[in-house]
């Protein structure tokens, strides 16, 4: 049964305007229980879908959006959120407000007309194209919490497409988690971000946008720390190109797909 407009905001918008608090609170280990049961940590997955053009792939492979436009061709149901909680609650200013999630799945059907537009796969394909030109990044995946939020029951039945921005998503909050929810943001099979010492300037841009704090610069030089999500802005805001995204696994999208598809179905 679906939940009106005004009962999602109520779950929410408190759950973005104090994320931080949220993630530290897994440190906490008498409130972990009550933390893994709210938000389904035993069948949460989360993947960055990095949109950066210039991805090595191997030779007649396509880039990793190739994943996002296939699970929206074979959902079975799409719907478009009217709006980010996100950038919404933060006021966001570089970003549209009114630009929300994908959800996809059977599930998605119980989500509200007025939360979301129900619409067909090529709108919901055309929305994804038009996040991937804002900047956006993408992430794929399925979190209990959405379907909570949303008045969605067969929570095993919506997959996530979350449209982020930098500034205001949930996401840069991680850093404050324990590493066992850190870990819950997969990075994409055969994916490896790298840095070209020889173009690299040492500015330290890409440390500013690492939200994972996984960016150092050391004798001059960026570096790629371990806990690397492979989200692409360090590569996107990089000045000179010296930080690269390559994926060497030619089956990483099958492998990706099957990993997620284990979580959450939409078919």
């Amino acid at each position: 049964m679906s939940v009106p407009p005004w009962l999602t905001a109520l779950h929410a918008r408190p759950f973005c305007r104090f994320k931080d608090s949220w993630f530290r609170m897994t440190n906490a280990r008498a409130l972990r229980p009550v933390i893994d049961h709210a938000i389904g940590a035993d069948n949460m997955v989360f993947t960055h879908v990095p949109i950066n053009e210039d991805i090595a792939t191997p030779p007649g492979i396509p880039l990793p959006g190739a994943i996002v436009e296939r699970l929206i061709a074979e959902a079975s149901y799409h719907v478009v959120l009217k709006q980010c909680f996100c950038r919404t609650t933060w006021n966001c200013e570089q970003y549209p407000s009114g630009f929300g999630c994908t959800f996809l799945g059977e599930g998605a059907r119980q989500i509200h007309k007025g939360m979301g537009r129900h619409v067909g796969k090529d709108e919901a394909l055309e929305h994804y194209r038009r996040a991937t030109e804002m900047g956006l990044v993408t992430i794929i995946g399925k979190f209990l919490g959405d379907a909570r939020g949303l008045g969605v029951r067969d929570h095993n039945r919506l997959m996530t497409i979350c449209h982020c921005c930098p500034c205001c998503c949930v996401r840069t909050a991680t850093p404050y988690a324990t590493r066992d929810y850190r870990d819950l943001f997969e990075k994409l099979e055969g994916l490896t971000v790298e840095v070209d010492s020889d173009l690299c300037l040492g500015c330290g841009t890409c440390v500013d946008a690492c939200i994972f704090a996984s960016r150092s610069v050391s004798g001059g030089t960026a570096a790629v720390g371990e806990e690397c999500r492979g989200c692409g802005l360090c590569a996107t805001r990089c000045p000179t190109g010296a930080s690269r995204l390559r994926i060497d696994d030619p089956d990483y999208i099958e492998e990706c797909i099957a990993r997620i598809g284990s979580h959450v179905n939409v078919w």
